[in-house]
Formats: C-alpha cells, structure tokens, sequence
C-alpha cells in the first residue's frame, strides 16, 4: 500500500511542475481510454461481423496507409522541426495542394482501372471492387489528418488531440455496433470507419483553420518553391523511406489477401489490432510528445539521457504481454473473441517477438530525421520489406499461411532488434545495458508465465483454472512495469528537458 502512495505522489509532483509530463498524460489518457473502448466493443464487433469483413476492410486501411503516405510527400513532418511560423504556414498550404493532386489522381485511377486493382489485390473479394469509391475518400481523409495533427502538436495542442483521439472510438464504435445488430456486413465497419474520419478531420480542421486564415495572406507562390526545396529531404529519402516502412506492415494485408483469401486477412488484422495494443496504449501516448521536445534537447545535449530514460519507462510494461500472448494467444483468442477466430491467436504467437522490439522502436522513429540520417533508414527499410515480403512469398508458395507467419514475424524481430540498436547508437546510448536488463525480464516473464503454461496443459484448458490463476499474474507484471515507468524515471526524464 504504501509503494502505491508513492507511486502516486511521484506522479502528481511529476505532472504538477513539468509540461512534459502533463502533455504525456493528456495523450496517453486518451490514447488508454480509446483503446479501452476497442477493447470493450471488440468481442461484440468479432461475432456481429465475419472475419472475410473484417479483411476487406483491412485492405481498404492498408490502401489508405500505403497511398497516404504519397499524399503529403512527408512535408507535414517538417512541421514539428521548423522554428520559423511563416515557415510552417508555407509547408502546411504545400501539404493541402500536394493532398489534392493526389487525391485527383487516385479519383481517375479509381475509376478507370478499379477492376484491374480489385483483381490484382484479391484472391475471392468481390465486395473490393463494390466500395472500392470508399479508396480516394479515404486516402484523402488521412493525408488531411496527418497534416492537421502535425500542425497541432507543432502549437502543442494535446487536450484537443486528445479528444479527437476519444470521440473518434466512440463515434467508430458506436455506428459499427449499432448497424452490426441488422447484420449489414463490411457496410456497418465501412460506415464507422468513414463517420470517425469525418468527426476528426472536421475538428483538427477547426482547431487548425485560426492559424492558417491569419497567415494565408502572406502565402505566395515563390515562398512555397522555396520551402518545398529547403526540405527537400522529406520527399526524396523520408517519403521513400515512410512508403517502404508502410508496404512492410502492410505487405502481409496484400499478400494474404491475394495468396488464401480475405478471411485470412481478417485473422491476421485482428492479431495486429490485439498485439499493437501496449505500444498504442504506451508508446504511441508518450510518442507526439517526445518528438515535440526531442529537437530541444539535441540542442541543449541531453537528448542521450532524454532516449535513455524513455526506454527505461517502458521496457517494463514491453517484457510480459508478448511472452502471454505467445504462449496464451489461441486460448485468450477464442475466449474473448469466440472460436471463428481460432487462427487469430495462433498467428499473434507467431508475432508476439516481433512486436517484442517495435514496442521499443516505435517511439524512436523521429530520430533519423533529427540527426538527418534518413538516407540510412531509407537503406533499413528496404532491407525490411525484402525480409517480409520473401517470408510471405515462401509460405505462399507452400499454400502454408502458418508457415508464412513464422517466417514474418522471425525476420521481423530480426530486423527490429537489429534496427533498435542503430537508433539507440544514434544517440549513443548504453545498448548492452539496455538489451542485458531487457534479458533479464525477457528470462523472468518467461519462466513465471511459462510455469502458468503447464497448469494449463495440466487442466486440459480449463478456464476456471486458468482464468483465476492469470489474473494475479497479470495483474503483477502490470503494477511492476507501471512501478518502474513511474518510479524517478519519467521525472528524472523531465527534469533534464
């Protein structure tokens, strides 16, 4: 009890004197309260709808990521970089013009050729080419997002991000549970989709617009040649490098789609959802807020112990959910989302390495960009999307979509371990410290959970066994890495900012 006081009074002295910590907690509050509404909703979503919906509508996301990419040229990046406001305003004005030509293109492409793309992409899907209008509306919504959160991390406007954050599950949600009860199909999660696009573009455009119409009379034409050549990295190496990182996510949508057919893709878009949730819930909060601030401390030279810190908070809560969902993954899966979606957790434990590392490599992602090493991580990239398309192809060609995903999520965590440490060198941090502690954990969550492991096989998977067993495991891994993200770690982090 009283290390929960403390944990507690730490906290509340941590958000009360740094800015730092009370924008990590604005983001990560809303980050945790969306994904709780996910995760609450998700087993009503899995038996109103089919796995074949849910993998079409994973298709349409994929194609949305991948072309949405191309439709800011990467330019919005430069927002959280740039010093100067009359900068920034030329660089937003260039990202809406760049999203609008791009859009105009995918709009011809759409409509020209959509039974060539429909074909090309999929195995059996013909409600693809059915909605396949819903491509431009989407690219276009999330090129526009990208560039409107940027401008308001720039301002650093959390609370309402924040709250975009929020009412974008609540709305999704909502509508996709209310029209799954009339069992419309992939209509009912294309309809959530599109309305929780439309609530958030509509409020970062409002949060944006007061500075833009201030500033859109000094807008001139020669001003935007000249900021689009000044940055001229974020389209040659950064958009490059973006698009690849995006097609190697997104490559196993595409080829699992076309190589075993969309109920497949449905299996694997709910692994992902399931597995991204400790790096949405922790890295994706802490995130936006370390890259408004990380360009500040490479200037003051504290951006070392800034990194350091930051991997030290979160390892702890990174070690135990992959190790539970590899040896648990099928079980929880058919638990909590019912027995169609048996595959699903067998593919997460296939996965659970790789999203070992990038739990600890996303929140690094800005820093090729602040150390101008974009030509190197463009090099990474490339790399990463030879590994994981060839994996797949070979589980293709053996029509052994398990084999497919041993092999990706191998030379996945191959890859981001590999990846992990050339970041961390980047500032030069103590990675043999780093990777020697990760060990120890890893070896802990291993042994305690692998132990929970044999009850299981002794019970012959009994859920009044289990279920009563895991909860306090669960529950202490959870008070542990909490204890050591909150514990001195973060404030230290703060004070040095």
């Amino acid at each position: 009890m009283n290390t929960l006081t403390n944990i507690l009074a730490r906290l509340k002295r941590s958000i009360a004197g740094t800015s730092f910590a009370k924008h990590v907690m604005v983001v990560s509050g809303s980050v945790i309260i969306g994904q709780i509404i996910s995760v609450l909703v998700g087993p009503i979503n899995s038996r109103l709808y089919k796995p074949s919906d849910y993998g079409t509508l994973s298709v349409f996301g994929a194609m949305f990521s991948v072309l949405g990419v191309v439709g800011t040229l990467q330019y919005e990046m430069a927002l959280g970089t740039v010093e100067d406001d009359d900068e920034a305003a030329h660089l937003l004005v260039l990202c809406l013009l760049i999203t609008a030509i791009w859009t105009g293109l995918i709009v011809g492409v759409t409509f020209t050729a959509g039974n060539l793309v429909t074909h090309w992409l999929s195995k059996d899907d013909k409600q693809l080419l059915r909605y396949l209008w819903f491509l431009p509306i989407g690219v276009c919504f999330y090129s526009l997002s990208q560039t409107f959160s940027r401008w308001a991390m720039r301002k650093h406007a959390f609370p309402q991000l924040s709250l975009v954050q929020i009412m974008n599950n609540v709305i999704g949600s909502a509508c996709t549970v209310t029209l799954g009860f009339f069992s419309v199909g992939l209509p009912g999660l294309i309809t959530g989709s599109i309305m929780a696009s439309v609530y958030s573009l509509w409020k970062l455009t409002r949060l944006t617009l007061p500075d833009f119409t201030a500033k859109v009379q000094h807008i001139s034409f020669p001003k935007l040649i000249k900021v689009a050549k000044s940055q001229y990295r974020y389209p040659l190496y950064t958009t490059w490098s973006v698009l690849l990182n995006s097609l190697s996510v997104y490559i196993p949508i595409f080829l699992l789609t076309k190589g075993f057919g969309s109920s497949y893709t449905g299996y694997f878009s709910l692994c992902q959802r399931i597995l991204y949730l400790p790096t949405l819930l922790i890295s994706g909060a802490i995130t936006p807020v370390f890259y408004s601030r990380a360009k500040q401390a490479q200037k003051d030279g504290t951006l070392a112990a800034l990194t350091t810190k930051l991997i030290n908070s979160i390892s702890g809560i990174n070690v135990f959910f992959p190790v539970f969902i590899g040896l648990f993954g099928e079980w929880l899966f058919v638990l909590v989302f019912g027995g169609q979606w048996r595959r699903a957790g067998q593919y997460a434990a296939t996965q659970a390495p790789w999203m070992f590392f990038s739990f600890l490599v996303y929140p690094l992602e800005a820093l090729p960009l602040i150390y101008n090493k974009q030509r190197i991580a463009f090099l990474f990239q490339i790399v990463q999307f030879i590994l994981r398309m060839g994996s797949l192809m070979i589980g293709i060609s053996f029509h052994n979509d398990m084999l497919a995903m041993w092999l990706f999520g191998s030379t996945s965590a191959l890859y981001m371990l590999i990846y992990f440490i050339w970041l961390f060198r980047l500032v030069n941090g103590p990675v043999a410290e780093i990777l020697r502690k990760l060990g120890k954990d890893l070896v802990f969550a291993v042994i305690v959970f692998g132990a929970c492991r044999g009850v299981m096989w002794w019970s012959s998977n009994n859920p009044y066994v289990m279920i009563p067993l895991l909860v306090p495991v669960l529950g202490y891994f959870s008070f542990r890495g909490i204890r050591q993200m909150m514990l001195g770690r973060s404030q230290s982090l703060d004070k040095r900012i």
